[in-house]
């Protein structure tokens, strides 16, 4: 069930993004008066199609992409020789015929950012909550370790309210060396600590030292799996982990970190409003996966004001440009393959299926982050991408004249065709990731 729910996520998604993308070219188009031709979501054969106006509207067997496809466009058809002069591509000005490419993009990026407000202002936002430390060097530990534990959530650094790891590194890179003052909830406690951060050569920047849990979360499980491992251990949805091994715990990090470290585990739990000692579980030789999977932690999560979810919203779609960048300036510097750094299909797809295991709001901002990705993506000047249109347009209205249909088209094809290769590596990549290799 859970791979057809996955395989559901993936289609519907990347049905969702094809289609905003595509509905930024055919928008613009309309609005200049290009005739449009045919409005394709996906490829291959047409599973649905119809006809209204001018324009074909289909869905198609391979969810994959989409196309608008422009009268004049490339090669005028046999089928253009019927448009009017005026209605193709080629008859209209530059910049018309690149606000029409830039659309696509540019309504990906308003998207996402519109998904991005829409989930903070509906749902709220994860606390940064403490999920491990992290060593200077071997001698030298986490600036953080022995002030803050595990499972703490951040509410406030330097009196700021904190409400994403790009917020705390601006926080820290504004006081350098100086100790800063740190506010997090611990339980029902709200702790301070101060904490000097420590120059990190292989950050190449001050850090605390912590790293920070993908999502917040208390030590009351969600969703379990009837098959999973602790199910059958006997825990069940709706438990309250209280402690493990006698050592109090609040979140599920602490959870995870206690049952990584020992090779016996007893825990104590309420159910129900009673207190109940679950028997000895032995963890000896088991992995993280085993021991862990199928299980759903509750969320926790803080709900800002509007305006100030507008603004959460917009940094956070901000913050994942800037991750953009770096791991494409990281591409081209050798520093990371385009494998380690690039899902394919498959690994979207996987990516999808856990995010919807962890509810609404971590499978939106995936839908959001992908969509931005996506109008990030094809900006970039690589033949066959929107992007290098937009330098063949650039050229064209520096030297007033077009570059020939037929040079520009052998370049996009040869991009196509590299391109696919590309996809075809990464998804072989994602698949032997998949299987552990």
């Amino acid at each position: 069930m859970t791979l057809v729910v996955t395989i559901l996520a993936f289609i519907a998604t990347i049905a969702f993004l094809v289609l905003i993308h595509e509905w930024g070219h055919f928008f613009a188009a309309r609005r200049f008066g290009v005739w449009v031709h045919q409005f394709a979501i996906g490829m291959g054969p047409a599973l649905w199609k119809r006809k209204r106006g001018e324009t074909e509207y289909s869905l198609r067997l391979l969810p994959i992409g989409g196309y608008v496809r422009m009268a004049g466009e490339d090669r005028e058809s046999e089928e253009d020789k019927a448009v009017p002069p005026e209605r193709l591509f080629t008859a209209k000005l530059a910049w018309q015929r690149m606000i029409i490419v830039l659309a696509g993009s540019v309504m990906n990026i308003i998207a996402a950012i519109f998904i991005m407000i829409a989930v903070v202002a509906i749902f709220g936002l994860p606390y940064l909550q403490v999920a491990g430390f992290v060593s200077i060097a071997p001698d030298r530990p986490s600036p953080a370790e022995g002030y803050l534990q595990i499972g703490d959530k951040i509410e406030r650094v330097q009196n700021e309210t904190i409400y994403s790891i790009a917020q705390l590194q601006r926080v820290i890179r504004a006081t350098g060396a100086n100790p800063v003052e740190i506010e997090a909830r611990r339980g029902d406690e709200l702790v301070k600590a101060t904490v000097t951060p420590t120059w990190s050569d292989r950050d190449g920047r001050y850090i605390i030292g912590v790293n920070f849990a993908p999502f917040s979360t208390s030590s009351k499980i969600a969703a379990l799996d009837p098959g999973a491992f602790l199910a059958q251990q006997g825990l069940q949805a709706g438990d309250r982990i209280l402690s493990v091994n006698g050592i109090a715990v609040q979140s599920f990090w602490q959870v995870r970190d206690l049952l990584l470290k020992n090779e016996r585990a007893v825990l104590l739990i309420e159910r129900g409003g009673e207190r109940l000692t679950l028997a000895p579980i032995s963890l000896v030789g088991r992995t993280e996966k085993e021991i862990l999977d199928g299980l759903t932690p509750e969320l926790w999560q803080r709900r800002p004001h509007l305006l100030e979810a507008i603004i959460l919203g917009a940094q956070r779609s901000w913050d994942s440009v800037v991750a953009l960048y770096n791991a494409v300036r990281d591409i081209f510097a050798q520093r990371l393959s385009p494998g380690q750094a690039l899902s394919g299909p498959v690994g979207i797809a996987g990516i999808l299926g856990q995010a919807l295991q962890f509810g609404w709001v971590t499978f939106l901002s995936i839908v959001a982050l992908l969509s931005l990705n996506l109008g990030l993506f094809n900006l970039l000047p690589i033949p066959a991408l929107d992007g290098s249109r937009i330098v063949f347009l650039l050229i064209e209205m520096v030297r007033r004249k077009p570059i020939p249909p037929e040079r520009e088209g052998m370049v996009h094809y040869i991009g196509f065709i590299v391109l696919m290769g590309l996809i075809v590596l990464i998804t072989y990549n994602d698949i032997m990731r998949l299987f552990g290799r």
